[in-house]
């Protein structure tokens, strides 16, 4: 797990358990609201045998986040997907 921390939100990394497996996600939570976190799935929506997997490339794509909207969406590096 990693964060990244935004002028107005918080990333963080993580593996959650889909099934049998693992996804990798992104969460993004404002900061100072009691706000539920908006979860973002990537890695194309592959799953992972092992949590730590899924870990790795939730970071991986982490690095690659600019910034997050007003809105609470992921802004990501030119040409990161």
């Amino acid at each position: 797990m990693a964060r990244k921390h935004f002028e107005h939100y918080e990333a963080i990394s993580s593996a959650v358990p889909a099934d049998d497996a693992f996804e990798a996600v992104i969460a993004v939570k404002r900061r100072g609201t009691d706000e539920d976190a908006q979860v973002f799935h990537v890695a194309n929506g592959r799953r992972f045998d092992l949590a730590s997997e899924a870990d790795v490339a939730a970071e991986a794509a982490l690095t690659k986040v600019r910034e997050v909207s007003d809105e609470g969406e992921l802004i990501w590096e030119e040409n990161a997907i």
